[in-house]
């Protein structure tokens, strides 16, 4: 019996013992959800009215070449060569090429540079080139996949061709349009997965124009078809200069009327339509939004920016209050500048910087915290960092 109530004691012992680790555990989880909430909260809410610069590498750049943010890289190219470069100047690649007026077309890790009227395309990545090839007939425009798949759209006098390849620049299948059929090709854009494209062409007919949007399936669902086309949608009155793949079964069009959708893995169907009575004066992305950019009508601001989602909602719009070279969307920020001046918002319209950098600014690389980024001047990369 003793023995009993000594393991019953024994029992109740453990069981308080295990309740207080327990109720310790609950608290300090509790305690560092509340701190982190607590830090995202305040530099969610945080604004900078400062900035230092510290040089980390000289890097001296040519006024003919472009600089680009790959990927938290810096890729500069030219007629030349291209070269990308870590924020610390160490020289991950280069390779060299020629190219009279090259063009750049870039998707997730991978990017594309082609030689407009001629006859080189080079594909790249973070290692270095992953192809490369050459067309017999002048290149008109690229677009490139996720994958590494390029289209190229080239024209003659009287058709145009369009050539899909492998990132390696092995041709995987083509098909032609004549322009008196089918009109002239305005912008070409390849899914993620390389098994769509979409073409936008131009069309004149008694003196009026239309824009027809086309789609082709190169992958096992559009092999049947002829010259892989599976549908299309005509547009009076309407151009579409801007096409692009925003996930693999979702592709947007935009003309100076309307940003539409259009979803399917197979043949995409005509989706979400948003109507736009004002002019756009520019196109932006990130992987999270697509972004619109218009005069600001209010007199709030000199420029509106709307931001909207892969499923076409419009989430944010945020006044912008300053003339700009170049504008980013990064995560939940929006980075703006000119040739010395920077601002920064977040994507629910709050202005957390404004100022100048006191450098002449070829480009801005940011980094996943907004007060910490990289800019690279005529000479030198330099770590800013805002206060």
């Amino acid at each position: 019996m003793a023995e009993k109530q000594e393991n019953m004691e024994f029992q109740e012992k453990l069981r308080r013992h295990r309740n207080r680790v327990r109720n310790r555990i609950i608290i300090t989880a509790a305690a560092v959800l509340i701190a982190l909430f607590a830090y995202i909260l305040y530099q969610n809410h945080r604004s900078y009215s400062g900035a230092s610069l510290d040089t980390t590498a000289n890097f001296l750049t040519d006024e003919d070449e472009v600089i680009y943010n790959f990927r938290g890289n810096i890729l500069r190219y030219d007629k030349d060569e291209a070269q990308l470069t870590n924020t610390r100047g160490e020289t991950l690649w280069t390779h060299s090429y020629d190219m009279q007026q090259p063009i750049l077309d870039v998707a997730g890790e991978v990017f594309a540079i082609a030689d407009y009227q001629g006859f080189r395309v080079c594909i790249f990545d973070r290692e270095g080139l992953c192809g490369t090839f050459t067309t017999e007939i002048p290149i008109q425009s690229i677009s490139v996949s996720d994958s590494g798949k390029v289209a190229v759209v080239m024209n003659d006098s009287s058709a145009s061709w369009i050539r899909l390849y492998s990132e390696e620049g092995r041709e995987i299948a083509y098909f032609v349009r004549t322009m008196a059929e089918h009109g002239y090709p305005v912008a070409v854009a390849v899914s993620p997965g390389g098994d769509l494209l979409c073409l936008s062409s131009l069309m004149v007919e008694d003196a009026s124009v239309k824009t027809y949007i086309s789609f082709y399936n190169f992958g096992s669902k559009g092999k049947d078809a002829v010259d892989h086309y599976v549908g299309g949608f005509d547009y009076p009155d309407e151009i579409f200069p801007v096409i692009r793949f925003v996930k693999n079964n979702v592709c947007i069009g935009i003309s100076d009327s309307r940003l539409v959708y259009y979803e399917g893995s197979a043949a995409p169907k005509n989706g979400t339509n948003n109507l736009i009575s004002e002019e756009i004066r520019g196109v932006y992305y990130s992987d999270q939004y697509i972004g619109l950019l218009f005069n600001d009508a209010t007199g709030e601001s000199q420029y509106r920016l709307d931001l909207y989602d892969s499923e076409g909602n419009r989430k944010h719009s945020v006044g912008i209050t300053m003339d700009f070279t170049d504008l980013q969307i990064n995560g939940d920020y929006i980075y703006i500048n000119n040739d010395s001046e920077l601002q920064i918002y977040t994507t629910g319209g709050r202005r957390i910087f404004d100022g100048s950098l006191g450098v002449s600014i070829r480009a801005l690389i940011p980094s996943s915290r907004p007060r910490r980024l990289t800019v690279v001047t005529e000479s030198t990369i330099d770590t800013v960092t805002l206060d």
